[in-house]
């Protein structure tokens, strides 16, 4: 393996010598960002763009792992538990209970997916997936409030038949994926098109509550994608579309830290003074007699105290029917869409070596069931006049039905707590429905006016109940029937102006509103009554943007922009009467918040040097709570406005690069190699913004992964060889600091770096 893997890279860096035989200007980027094919130099809307060969380069399998090259991006999943949420500009929830919506839609071929739990999609025969950066009310409506994220895979093609293979191995910790498509033509008016994606192994964990060697978060997951294209004329097509899968992944184990001194059981001074430090430091598990200390762990998380039963069961069935017709005037589209998703996790919360906070045997901690339809109608107009337009409606429905649970047996047999299990379980109903409009106006060879109108109409149920039990006996703490949430707000939309400053310059400014619906705080507690119905959130946006060719060499694309953010939502202290402290911890609406940004986007090909690019993305963010009826504390218990706070998971500054270079290293073998490098800023929790302490535990500091990717290709055979390596300088990094709520913390922390090989044969 060393042999072939050195032989490859003195190919591609030899290779990196030999210009190409000719050059090539910027690629035209197409999206469907406004709902039909454009330029994404013509869309007056921030975007990044990934096509499937993007994707490869910078080792994104997965949308959780894009986020990390999407600057003013942050991803909240909590404790990497397959619930990842997208936090773009600074907009999104932290809650984990897939009742919720995410701030930031993410759309799988026109399809809304309704849940937190619903973002973990593997990207597997992709054409691209596109980032749309603030709100998107008029034509995505509701949960927008951030952005949307569209992926969009390959469809089938009437021309040929064609299709790929592609097979990678991890060196470092054996894991391999297999991803393969085939596109078929059935006859002049009908095609099929499958594909496939398995991915197997890859665990580099080692858990010190066992004996035997884990090797935990090996990944196992399958799907399968079907699609028939029949186009019984010029003027219609049929789309049918059928997802199939399954997950049963191992999830990340926590790190645990230490938080008491060995002496005194309490604070120790490091913690205090903001520092984690495992030598001077012990975790609770330690106070209760556990001999393992928080020292005994690895920096990087490869060796942890947590119980190693952290995983994944889910399963998925999802269908699709897309109908264009094109009436000449314009096309009409249907698009019929159902999912059923099964969500079933079981997680370690204390990250110790003991059962102070876990799911319990028999129970997971979260058993959730979705269903989802939705039947949505579109007009798009097909003139080449000044104006353009488009109108649509839409009706969706979405059921979840969960149950969660938490062993705390040790708590209870030392009389931390009065019971050993926790349980609760709830159904939620949500139906919605909207009308909606888009039009733009060329009212001069260079400036266009254009807005967006919806309204939406969305109501929710819920029924919830909770339990308590101790020594087998379960008892009814809680229960709620026919709890109701509606909106307030139904209006979302936008109003702008483009100017077409040259042929290659384009300068918008608009004035866009979106919002989050409200819902319910799904959480166990032990006081129901305290639970607040939050109303939906409100982001009325304005920006002002560029995007320029100022020639055939330079992409510059830049934005700043402000957000008006009224009752945004978030964990709170609610009070509470059951509650000792007197306040209970629940989702609701904080507050209003002001977030200002600039992002630039920068793409250089210079001509001199054939086949070479740089591409820079860099964006600046200040997002501030400046209102606020609620406070918090922090983990000494200590009281703090939420006013002035920083935005949770909004970094100030992040960043990323990307370096290329293509070269002929025959006529029919072609050489590429990049680097990509991005870099965070330190994410300060609110309450650690304020306190040492609560930095000490749950702050996260700045860090930079740097990917490589290098590749050798035979054009005219097909096949493609290709080396990964990421996060090659072997960074230690935390992508999740978290607390069980009971005297344990502990850290979730990216992977250490590895190296895979990937073979590719197209046919």
């Amino acid at each position: 393996m060393k042999t072939m893997q050195k032989n490859l890279i003195s190919m591609v860096v030899a290779g990196l010598l030999i210009p190409l035989t000719a050059q090539a200007d910027i690629e035209e980027i197409i999206v469907t960002a406004n709902k039909r094919e454009q330029s994404i130099q013509d869309v007056p809307i921030a975007i990044s763009a990934f096509d499937s060969s993007a994707l490869a380069e910078i080792g994104a399998d997965s949308l959780e792992n894009l986020t990390n090259f999407v600057p003013g991006v942050a991803l909240f999943d909590d404790r990497g538990a397959g619930q990842p949420t997208w936090v773009i500009r600074g907009v999104g929830l932290a809650d984990f209970n897939a009742n919720n919506t995410p701030t930031a839609a993410i759309y799988y071929d026109e399809a809304y997916m309704t849940s937190n739990a619903l973002g973990a999609i593997g990207l597997y025969d992709i054409e691209r997936v596109e980032v749309l950066k603030g709100p998107q009310g008029g034509l995505y409506g509701r949960n927008t409030t951030g952005g949307a994220v569209r992926i969009v895979s390959n469809r089938p093609n009437l021309a040929e038949s064609e299709g790929y293979v592609s097979v990678s191995y991890e060196g470092r910790y054996g894991g391999t994926v297999a991803e393969a498509a085939y596109n078929v033509p059935l006859s002049e008016n009908a095609a099929v098109r499958v594909a496939m994606q398995g991915d197997h192994g890859g665990g580099w964990q080692d858990s010190l509550a066992t004996a035997e060697d884990d090797d935990h978060g090996d990944r196992d997951s399958l799907a399968f994608r079907g699609q028939l294209l029949y186009s019984p004329s010029d003027d219609l097509e049929i789309l049918f579309k059928a997802d199939i899968g399954r997950d049963k992944s191992e999830t990340m184990l926590g790190r645990g830290n230490g938080f008491y001194d060995p002496l005194t059981g309490g604070p120790c001074a490091a913690i205090m003074a903001g520092q984690r430090d495992e030598t001077s430091c012990i975790g609770l598990h330690n106070l209760l007699g556990d001999p393992r200390l928080p020292s005994d762990q690895t920096k990087n998380g490869s060796v942890v105290l947590s119980n190693p039963i952290n995983d994944l069961d889910n399963e998925w069935t999802g269908i699709t029917l897309t109908v264009d017709k094109d009436l000449g005037y314009a096309s009409l589209v249907s698009i019929s869409s159902f999912l059923d998703f099964d969500y079933v996790q079981s997680f370690d919360y204390d990250g110790t070596p003991l059962a102070l906070v876990q799911s319990k045997e028999g129970f997971k901690d979260h058993d959730t069931t979705i269903e989802q339809w939705s039947q949505e109608f579109r007009l798009l107009s097909n003139n080449d006049g000044p104006l353009s337009w488009l109108a649509g409606a839409n009706y969706a429905k979405d059921t979840n039905d969960t149950m969660t649970s938490a062993d705390i047996t040790t708590l209870y047999q030392i009389g931390y707590v009065p019971f050993d299990l926790v349980t609760n379980s709830y159904s939620q109903e949500t139906s919605t429905w909207a009308v909606y409009g888009q039009a733009g106006y060329d009212i001069s060879d260079s400036v266009n006016i254009n807005g967006s109108l919806r309204y939406t109409d969305e109501d929710k149920e819920l029924d919830y109940t909770t339990y308590i039990g101790a020594e087998g006996v379960l008892m009814l703490l809680g229960d709620v029937q026919g709890m109701s949430s509606s909106l307030d707000s139904n209006w979302s939309g936008h109003l702008g102006i483009d100017w077409r400053v040259s042929d290659n310059t384009l300068v918008y400014a608009k004035y866009s509103r979106g919002f989050k619906s409200g819902g319910f705080f799904t959480a166990w507690t032990d006081d129901t009554s305290a639970i607040p119905v939050y109303k939906e959130e409100v982001n009325d946006a304005y920006e002002v943007g560029v995007k320029s060719n100022p020639s055939d060499e330079l992409q510059v694309n830049a934005a700043v922009y402000f957000y008006d953010y009224q009752d945004t939502q978030g964990k709170i202290s609610a009070p509470s009467a059951a509650a000792p402290s007197g306040y209970l911890t629940a989702l609701g609406t904080l507050g209003d918040a002001e977030h200002t940004g600039a992002e630039v986007d920068l793409l250089w090909s210079p001509a001199q040097m054939p086949g070479f690019s740089v591409q820079l993305a860099y964006a600046w963010l200040d997002a501030e709570i400046t209102s606020s009826d609620y406070v918090s504390f922090d983990q000494l218990s200590m009281v703090y406005s939420l006013e002035g706070l920083d935005r949770d998971f909004a970094p100030k500054t992040s960043y990323s690069v990307n370096v290329r270079q293509e070269a002929n290293v025959t006529e029919s073998l072609l050489g590429s190699a990049s680097l990509t490098y991005s870099w965070r800023d330190d994410l300060a929790p609110r309450s650690s913004q304020l306190s040492d302490t609560d930095y000490g535990l749950l702050g996260q500091d700045d860090y930079g992964v740097l990917n490589l990717y290098l590749a050798i290709a035979n054009v005219n055979e097909g096949w493609e060889l290709s080396i990964i390596g990421e996060n090659i300088t072997d960074e230690v990094y935390i992508v999740r600091a978290t607390g069980d709520d009971g005297g344990s913390y502990m850290d979730m922390l990216g992977r250490p770096a590895t190296w895979s090989i990937n073979a590719r044969f197209d046919f």
